[in-house]
């Protein structure tokens, strides 16, 4: 090797041993931490404790709940059988309406379980209905009028 080409492999090798090492270090940090289970629906609160309306059906039980002053209200769904669907969205919408546009999402309930919904007071008065809506189908399930 002549004394140029020695000069210039003697440079890249040294830049390559500053490179490499930043470039793990800089691999190592920009590593994401794995992300934690976490549910879309959110913890189970604790149920209010007076009933204020209650809905029963074949396979599921519907009631609105309020605490002592009826400053809040809840809504709690419970599924006697298991739903054919496995996800479904309830819509809060008016007596009128024939779709969930006009609607208002309340949550999420799944194939089984108990679910409670904090709700406004707009459920104290009898002009609404619950939309059960299947959104992968894109299919309205049931119809609960107030």
């Amino acid at each position: 090797m002549i004394k140029p080409l020695r000069k210039r492999h003697f440079q890249a090798w040294s830049l390559l041993a500053l490179l490499i090492p930043v470039g793990i270090i800089a691999s190592y940090i920009s590593i994401r931490k794995p992300s934690s289970d976490k549910l879309l629906q959110p913890a189970t609160v604790k149920e209010l404790p007076f009933v204020f309306r209650e809905i029963e059906k074949d396979n599921y039980l519907i009631l609105i709940r309020r605490n002592e002053n009826a400053s809040q209200y809840q809504l709690q769904w419970i599924n006697k059988t298991v739903l054919t669907v496995p996800t479904a969205t309830i819509f809060k919408a008016p007596l009128h309406s024939t779709d969930i546009s006009e609607g208002e999402l309340i949550g999420r309930i799944e194939a089984r379980g108990n679910y409670q919904f904090a709700i406004d007071s707009s459920f104290n008065k009898g002009d609404f209905k619950l939309i059960v809506y299947d959104f992968i189908h894109k299919q309205i399930i049931d119809t609960i009028k107030f």
